[in-house]
This record gives C-alpha cells, sequence and structure tokens, in this order.
C-alpha cells in the first residue's frame, strides 16, 4: 500500500502534536501538583471529585450552623444562670421576711429590693444576642418578648416557635427555648396539686406539708377542707358536689389523707374556716415574685392576717423552688445540647479529613510519577521530531 507524502507528512504532525500535548500534561501536572487538570483527564475521578467538594461545603456549612447555635445557647445559659441567682436572692428575701421581729417597714423595706429583683428578671427574659435579636422571643426575635404592665402583670408577646438550624446532614438542632418555655409555664405549688388559705378566714390556720401519696389515685378536682365547728371540718369535693371525708376530728399538724393527697392543717381554725386543695396550673415566675412583693408589703394587723402572710411566705417559697427547678432543668438541657454540637463539630471535622484525603487520593499529582512520565514524554517526543526531519528529505525531488 502506498502513500502520499502529504498524508505522511499529516500523520507524523499528528504524533508529534500529541506527544507535546503529553509533555504539556505532565509539565502542568508537576506545576500544579494536581493529576485532575480538567475532566477529561479522568471522567469518573472527576465527578467523584466533584461529589466530594459539595460534601466539604456542606460539612463547612453545618459546623458554622453548630457554632452559631452554640453560641446562642451559650446566650440563653447566661441569662437562665443569672436569672436563677436572682431567684435565690428573691428566695433569701422571704425567708427573712417569714420572721416574726420584723416589722411592717422592715418587711417593706424587702419588698422594695424584691421589686428591684422583678425588674431585673424582666430585663433578663428581654436579652439581645450580638445581632440584637431578642433570644426568648421564640421566632419573632425583634418582638420584645417581655412587658410589664401598670399592674406589674408582665405578658409574653413572643411565640413559643425556635429555629432549627442543620449541623449535620439529616440532623437538626434548636438554637434555644422559648420564653414562654424558660419563664411562663411553671407549675405552681408542688407541680402536681397547690393549697390556698380562704381570704375570709377568721382563725390562724393554714396549710403545710403537701405530699402526693399515690400518683395514680390522683384525680384532677378541686376540694375544700370545711370547717365545720371548732375542732371539725369535712372534706369536699367541689368538682362532683360530693362529701369525701364528714365529720373529722382536726388535730393540729396531722395528716389528712384523700384523693391520693396528704396535706395538714396547723394552728386553730375557726368555725367556718376553709382551706382549698386544686390541681396545679401554670404560673409565670413573673407572678411569683410578685406574690412574694405583694405577701411583703401587706400589713398583718391580726392573727388571721398574720396566718394568711406566713401561709403566703410558704406558697411564695414552693413557687420559686418550682421556677428554679424548670430554670436548672434548661441550663441542663442547654449543657445537655452543647456537648452535642462539641461532639458533631468533632464528627465533622474527621468526615471533613476523610474526605479531603479521598479527593487528595482522586485529584493529586505523584511527583516523582509526573516527572517520570514527563522525561519518557520528553524523550519521544524528540525522537519523534528527528524522525520527521528524516522522513521530510525522503523524496526523489531530493536526489535530482
Amino acid at each position: 500500500m502506498r502513500t502520499s507524502n502529504p498524508l505522511q507528512f499529516h500523520r507524523g504532525l499528528n504524533g508529534i502534536l500529541a506527544l507535546q500535548g503529553k509533555v504539556q500534561q505532565y509539565q502542568l501536572q508537576i506545576a500544579t501538583g494536581k493529576r485532575l487538570t480538567s475532566a477529561a483527564d479522568d471522567p469518573v475521578a472527576a465527578a467523584q471529585t466533584l461529589n466530594i467538594g459539595e460534601r466539604l461545603t456542606a460539612i463547612e456549612q453545618f459546623t458554622r450552623n453548630a457554632n452559631l447555635v452554640d453560641l446562642r445557647l451559650s446566650d440563653q445559659e447566661t441569662a437562665l444562670s443569672n436569672s436563677s441567682n436572682l431567684l435565690q436572692r428573691t428566695r433569701e428575701l422571704i425567708l427573712r421576711g417569714k420572721s416574726r421581729s420584723l416589722s411592717a417597714d422592715d418587711r417593706r423595706f424587702l419588698a422594695a429590693e424584691i421589686r428591684q429583683r422583678f425588674d431585673e428578671l424582666v430585663q433578663l427574659a428581654n436579652t439581645r444576642n450580638a445581632s440584637g435579636e431578642y433570644i426568648f422571643a421564640g421566632t419573632a426575635v425583634d418582638t420584645v418578648p417581655f412587658t410589664a404592665g401598670a399592674s406589674g402583670a408582665v405578658v409574653f408577646n413572643g411565640n413559643e416557635n425556635v429555629r432549627q438550624l442543620s449541623i449535620s446532614e439529616g440532623r437538626t438542632l434548636s438554637e434555644g427555648f422559648s420564653g414562654a418555655e424558660a419563664f411562663m409555664g411553671v407549675r405552681n405549688g408542688n407541680g402536681t396539686f397547690v393549697m390556698n388559705v380562704t381570704g375570709t378566714n377568721t382563725g390562724t390556720g393554714r396549710l403545710i406539708n403537701d405530699t402526693l401519696l399515690n400518683a395514680a389515685g390522683f384525680v384532677p378536682h378541686d376540694f375544700r377542707i370545711e370547717f365545720t365547728a371548732a375542732g371539725i371540718f369535712d372534706v369536699i369535693d367541689d368538682t362532683t358536689g360530693t362529701t369525701v371525708l364528714s365529720a373529722q376530728t382536726y388535730a393540729a399538724d396531722s395528716a389528712i389523707s384523700f384523693n391520693g393527697l396528704s396535706v395538714a392543717v396547723t394552728g386553730t381554725p375557726a368555725a367556718g374556716d376553709s382551706f382549698t386543695v386544686t390541681p396545679s396550673a401554670n404560673q409565670s415566675i413573673f407572678a411569683t415574685v410578685r406574690n412574694a412583693i405583694d405577701a411583703m408589703e401587706r400589713d398583718a394587723t391580726s392573727p388571721a392576717l398574720v396566718a394568711q402572710q406566713s401561709f403566703d411566705f410558704d406558697r411564695a417559697l414552693t413557687d420559686i423552688d418550682q421556677g428554679l427547678n424548670r430554670l436548672v432543668a434548661l441550663r441542663a438541657a442547654v449543657g445537655a445540647r452543647q456537648n452535642t454540637i462539641e461532639s458533631q463539630i468533632s464528627t465533622n471535622e474527621d468526615l471533613t479529613m476523610q474526605l479531603k484525603t479521598v479527593r487528595s487520593h482522586l485529584e493529586d499529582a505523584d511527583p516523582v510519577a509526573a516527572i517520570s512520565e514527563l522525561a519518557r514524554q520528553s524523550q519521544a517526543l524528540e525522537a519523534a521530531q528527528q524522525a520527521f526531519v528524516r522522513v521530510q528529505s525522503l523524496s526523489l525531488f531530493d536526489y535530482l
């Protein structure tokens, strides 16, 4: 088979150009350190590298989200810690106010300090983060979450939704707690039922020692302990209108058991005095502090009012303990979430390192192999160029 000179020249030139492309390819690999300089070098590896790059970008965003959640949880933990300190101080002031050696003026001084603690508590509940967002407003971060009216009643203006951020593939974490959960929805009394003294009582009796004996036997009804005569009382279920215990003999500080619970009456109740035991309800921490202020400012000018005030102090202490328990529980939850974040960030870092290692194996060049291939391809190119020069001279016209 004969070939024309133009065809020979064309084939020789194509071979030289292919070798030059190889030389340039290995030169570029040596210069950049990358084996994949274009998708054509290895389409499968290029696709895998692109997928790894997308996952690395997502993990980087997950880590930023985790750090942001951790920062916002820290803001809430600080506010909750300071709120706990305020409640603890209020508790100490109430304990001081219980002393019957104090005068009415002394208690008013204590009430003035509790008022300051109340204002500080509202300010803490309205804490902002570094971005100027209210941390306890739920998702309504631009709304002041708590406002106090002229009567001292505090209203929650935020919502109960909490923003969620992804900290890994398929895993989200809330950035904190709503103010409604932290400050508003606290169960009063012992968390199951709450005792109260009727304001029209004329004796010195008051309720003490609230104990839940049998949770399964407890029915959330309203009960009333009614003294029908001096030393005689009935227990009435006001929800159903039935008498549970009738004509019971009163003994101070002795347990009165019914409905799976136990309470006691101390002091000297008068005929017609009554006491109530009702299911616990949600009560804000602000209302608890306000009740303590009202009790502290009340002038106890009669034995009956002294008994009422003493009961109100006991009730305030019980409700404050419930508020403290709520804040402690939320702080514990914050700590648990921060531990989760720390663990997830560590996992993200490990996964990032693993993916970068795999990507390096796919796209990074082997310097030794690249230099060897460059030398081999350079020699082949030089030989091809010399051969092409010789082939160009193989013509009869060169001998004429």
